[in-house]
């Protein structure tokens, strides 16, 4: 059983109906998620340091003003979203109108004896849902919907790999993944697969543009290039 299914009617329910033009905080795996599935996605974030997918913009950014202008964006994405006054209140302003602000958090079953032992390797980088509350702190966005998505995922071995290295907490070094070699020794090896159950728990709010302020011009953009 696979999981794409229940991925892409996650990232629809994120982003909206359509493709979209999507910024996402912070370098994260749900920005190549969205990529992956069509979605003109920005990163911006003072983590933002070298390119990782082609058809990705990235921004460096530092402070609460996002270098963008007004309404340039469909949806923001924030997977750790929290109540400061001057972030929410940039989110809104690159919004369009009715445009919306989503976060998700993931929870992976700890109870698979297999994933007990990644989670020894990788440490534990298991998300929190943001308070309904952080949306409505600020006055400019409606109350928010939530959602859950469950699933099934078959993980062959590069795929293991590339599931490690994207939940690893950022104290673990990277050389500890290599355990992970040994780990799909003892559990996968023999069936080729191992399968990882985990809940996705959603939340967006639409922008009420009507409550914010005069929308000054953004700092200047700094778009990572190596070309």
């Amino acid at each position: 059983m696979n999981d794409v299914v229940p991925v892409a009617r996650a990232m629809k329910w994120l982003v909206g109906d359509r493709l979209a033009l999507v910024l996402h905080i912070g370098d994260g795996p749900l920005a190549y998620e969205l990529a992956d599935q069509g979605h003109d996605v920005t990163i911006v974030g003072d983590d933002v340091t070298t390119i990782r997918h082609r058809h990705i913009a990235y921004v460096r950014s530092q402070g609460d003003y996002l270098p963008f202008r007004s309404r340039s964006f469909d949806a923001v994405v924030a997977p750790e979203l929290n109540d400061e006054v001057a972030a929410l209140a940039e989110y809104a302003r690159v919004l369009v109108d009715d445009g919306l602000l989503s976060t998700m958090a993931r929870r992976y079953d700890d109870s698979i004896p297999w994933m007990r032992k990644l989670r020894t390797i990788t440490g534990d980088r298991s998300g929190s849902i943001a308070p309904v509350d952080t949306f409505t702190a600020s006055g400019l966005f409606h109350p928010p919907e939530s959602q859950e998505f469950n699933a099934w995922q078959e993980l062959d071995f590069p795929t293991l790999m590339r599931f490690a290295e994207s939940t690893k907490h950022p104290t673990v070094p990277g050389s500890a993944l290599s355990a992970v070699h040994d780990l799909w020794r003892e559990y996968g090896e023999q069936t080729g697969s191992l399968r990882l159950r985990h809940e996705t728990q959603c939340l967006r709010a639409r922008v009420d543009k009507s409550q914010l302020a005069a929308e000054p011009e953004p700092p200047d953009t700094v778009l990572i290039d190596f070309h």
